[in-house]
């Protein structure tokens, strides 16, 4: 990891910094938000930062993706934030926007004190004491790798899907929290009902933080592009694991506002999910039973989508069966033949 430079001058045309009068003291802990055509979702997120204990010590990387409107409107909520106290820096990544590519650029433009590294996405509302509850794991727990928080979906709600029978048989859900099923398929993180940190075997870069020394062995796919869904977080997450173990704060909650910018329409993530949840299989699980697993579970799906009464469920049907194409064919880029290993 690098540093914060000294001016507001861009770093070769890429980089503005955007900070307080007064510099922040050596922070044990920064932030990576990458972000792509979603100015007014970032600025309701960069709040909730600011609204943090100790948010005047923590500096916050902001890695933008976006077309020109909107990065001119990306870099003035940027600016805005710094005015208020934030220290934040903005980056303009130059290359094609990609959040794993942005994550990597945004780990190495952290200053060398930052010891933790928080990865948000842009359209969350932390929860107060989100980033010291993580850190405060972190620093008790030293064997931990990484540690994330709960994620719902909207005010109020609970991350705990509803687990029914089929959903188990097809291995599709489990009744544990933060597991990676033998199909590759995943639970997600949500309260136990004890405040003890969860044991997890993958964690949403939603919200997830990792020791800094992490990234000495272990970067995001670049590989690995596109809208949502991506998948490079259970990727990335279960490679870190397999060095040491995750876990799941309780005690750090945050709400996922889910911006509908930057997503892809019914049809096409349904492909996207199917084709690169058999990437990652491939990738990380490659073993005969696993395979078996996965198409087992894409049959479950199959059957789901079939007798259906969802109005969506024709246009995910379509993309189920453009997926299944896919994945067979590996006619994926992801599944190509010479495809990035990672």
């Amino acid at each position: 990891m690098g540093g914060f430079p000294d001016t507001c001058a861009p770093t070769c045309g890429l980089s503005l910094l955007f900070m307080p009068s007064h510099s922040p003291a050596a922070s044990e802990d920064g932030v990576v938000i990458c972000t792509r055509n979603r100015p007014s979702e970032l600025a309701r997120t960069l709040e909730s930062v600011a609204e943090q204990s100790g948010a005047a010590q923590r500096p916050v990387i902001v890695v933008d993706g976006s077309d020109r409107d909107d990065e001119e409107r990306t870099v003035e909520v940027v600016r805005n934030w710094c005015d208020e106290g934030l220290p934040v820096r903005y980056h303009r990544y130059a290359g094609t926007p990609a959040g794993t590519r942005q994550r990597n650029a945004g780990v190495d433009l952290l200053p060398d004190s930052v010891e933790v590294v928080h990865f948000i996405d842009d359209d969350v509302t932390l929860r107060p004491g989100y980033f010291d509850a993580l850190c405060k794991v972190l620093n008790q727990k030293r064997h931990l790798l990484g540690v994330g928080g709960v994620i719902a979906k909207s005010e109020g709600t609970s991350p705990r899907p509803l687990v029914q029978w089929a959903h188990r048989l097809f291995l599709l859900r489990a009744d544990q929290p933060s597991r990676v099923l033998p199909s590759g398929h995943t639970t997600p993180a949500w309260p136990t009902g004890e405040n003890d940190v969860q044991p997890a075997e993958w964690l949403s870069t939603c919200a997830s933080s990792y020791r800094a020394e992490v990234f000495d062995r272990h970067r995001f796919d670049p590989a690995v592009k596109g809208p949502s869904p991506r998948l490079e977080d259970l990727d990335f997450s279960v490679r870190v694991a397999r060095d040491g173990p995750l876990a799941v704060v309780p005690e750090a909650r945050c709400v996922h506002r889910v911006s509908g910018r930057n997503r892809r329409g019914t049809a096409a993530t349904t492909r996207e999910r199917l084709a690169r949840r058999y990437w990652f299989v491939r990738k990380n699980m490659d073993r005969p039973l696993n395979r078996l697993a996965f198409w087992w579970s894409a049959l479950g799906q199959l059957i789901a989508l079939v007798t259906s009464s969802d109005p969506d469920s024709r246009a995910a049907l379509r993309g189920h069966v453009q997926g299944l194409r896919q994945a067979w064919t590996c006619a994926h880029p992801l599944l190509g033949e010479g495809a990035d290993d990672g």
